[in-house]
């Protein structure tokens, strides 16, 4: 093939690609409205068919242990076994613990956020050069009751529909997930051509093992941050609160890199409102900054690679630009399954790579190139 041919193939892709593009944008402009409709539709199945995934694989290893070490055959008793252990920890999670942090909020609210308030309002006095910048960074942040309130009956009911429909089906969904996998497994291999088979089940593999490794391994990095800023803040003289601001940095862990440094925000502000109860007094703040970054460099770089295994070791900026793409397009399903969809793709990436390494694989010429141009 001549360079007028390559050349002319090249403008033939082109076209080809810009014409579906085009194609796509006035369908979306024709049809935006029922578009809009399918994609509410479609998250109002994919947010309780996440949470059952996200739980399928936290039981998994109960499951398992259940079946061979126990030598349970049946699997709907096994199923039943479960779905009784969860039952009986969401109650005492919510009679107790639960029940704590909700109280502690509450109290956080009422009693301690005036205080930081009004101590920002004095930090910021007439006199400070920031403060019109707080006086429209006030604006928008409020913490407490609301003079006005109004409702959207529409957005209510939508909303209750949402949460009646997700909590009658993540059980349904989770029975599904844990009795059928095997069946659900080999119906997507048989969609493959014969000659993909072996691919497809390699493919989905090491894709089980990526998500296994991140939703077992993220629940236990969220737990054991939760109870190391738990017993941290305690100690810096937090008391009741602690429990609070653990539980928060614990849960905020979902989001690597970012969520952490969202959830230090409560406790530094009151550290600095509450400086003569706290360890270290109005050095508290900076000592609560400290611990975080500390737990943050411990849990990347040693905990989560043991914990979660390699295949989901994944570049900072690979991450942080997952969960804004999939949180924009699928809200908070899209947060919850951001990092395995992205790491299953990484795996993809990665088996495409071993199959065709030799063609792919750059030259020494190539490399020195690349770290010259790099470098200037």
């Amino acid at each position: 093939m001549d360079k007028k041919e390559k050349r002319m193939k090249l403008i033939m892709n082109l076209a080809i690609w810009a014409l579906v593009l085009i194609i796509l944008l006035l369908v979306r402009e024709l049809f935006s409205y029922f578009i809009g409709l399918f994609m509410s539709a479609f998250i109002a199945i994919l947010l309780p068919f996440s949470i059952a995934l996200f739980i399928s694989y936290l039981v998994a290893p109960i499951f398992k242990l259940l079946e061979r070490r126990l030598k349970f055959k049946y699997r709907s008793v096994n199923i039943v076994i479960v779905f009784v252990g969860l039952a009986i920890l969401l109650y005492f999670f919510g009679r107790f613990a639960g029940t704590l942090i909700y109280e502690q909020g509450i109290a956080f609210i009422e009693n301690d956020w005036p205080r930081v308030v009004a101590y920002f309002d004095d930090f910021f006095s007439e006199e400070s050069r920031f403060r019109s910048i707080y006086i429209w960074f006030t604006n928008y942040v409020e913490i407490g009751e609301s003079e006005k309130i109004t409702l959207d009956l529409m957005a209510v009911f939508q909303s209750l529909t949402t949460i009646i429909l997700t909590i009658v089906l993540v059980p349904v969904f989770l029975f599904f997930l844990l009795n059928d996998r095997q069946r659900i497994y080999e119906a997507l291999v048989r969609l493959f051509p014969k000659k993909w088979r072996d691919h497809v089940i390699e493919l989905t593999s090491r894709a089980n093992r990526v998500v296994e490794n991140y939703f077992s391994g993220r629940f236990t990095t969220m737990f054991v941050m939760a109870i190391f800023f738990t017993t941290v803040l305690f100690i810096l003289g937090f008391k009741e609160r602690s429990i609070l601001f653990g539980f928060m940095l614990g849960f905020f862990d979902i989001v690597p890199y970012v969520g952490p440094f969202i959830a230090i925000i409560l406790p530094v502000l009151y550290a600095f409102a509450e400086p003569e109860s706290l360890r270290f007094g109005e050095y508290a703040p900076y000592v609560i900054l400290g611990a975080n970054i500390i737990g943050q460099i411990i849990q990347n770089n040693v905990a989560q690679p043991i914990i979660m295994g390699r295949e989901t070791k994944l570049h900072p900026l690979l991450i942080l630009s997952a969960f804004v793409f999939f949180s924009y397009l699928f809200g908070i399903v899209g947060l919850i399954l951001a990092i395995p969809i992205t790491g299953t793709i990484k795996s993809t990436v990665d088996y495409i790579t071993e199959l065709h390494s030799e063609r792919i694989k750059l030259n020494e010429d190539q490399i020195t190139k690349i770290r010259e141009d790099s470098e200037e």
